[in-house]
């Protein structure tokens, strides 16, 4: 099934997928780990980008993953779980996700967590206010 299994997580402000013939790369706009608003609560748009090495290609497996806000344990996003197949000889799965408007009610941690066939991997980005001068 699964040996060991590493996570990355980019936070960013947007991300693209870019052609070129028959391949597709993932173009990744702004990363972050705070993202800074004039206003709390504010709604933001950010994509969500998880590189996974080490799951058995060739199978499906259950993914999905949710954002939790950390001071409150509230779900501001759930993707649902869903079963998908890793190519084969594929050493860099990745899965990107845009996300528009979500709430963020106040400015503390959050918590990105991605489920593969039950198993929990996570990383934290923040919301703050941004001072204005």
């Amino acid at each position: 099934m699964m040996d060991e299994v590493i996570v990355k997580f980019i936070v960013s402000e947007g991300s693209e997928t870019q052609s070129n013939n028959f391949q597709q790369k993932q173009v990744i706009v702004n990363p972050v780990l705070v993202f800074e608003t004039p206003y709390i609560p504010t709604s933001l748009s950010m994509a969500v980008t998880m590189i996974v090495y080490g799951i058995s290609d060739g199978e499906n497996h259950s993914f999905g993953f949710n954002i939790t806000n950390r001071q409150n344990n509230k779900v501001i996003f759930d993707s649902g779980l869903a079963n998908l197949e890793v190519l084969k000889s594929s050493e860099n799965f990745t899965i990107s996700a845009d996300l528009k408007n979500l709430g963020f009610e106040n400015e503390c941690k959050y918590t990105i967590t991605l489920k593969i066939d039950g198993q929990d991997y996570q990383d934290d980005f923040f919301v703050k206010r941004k001072t204005i001068d």
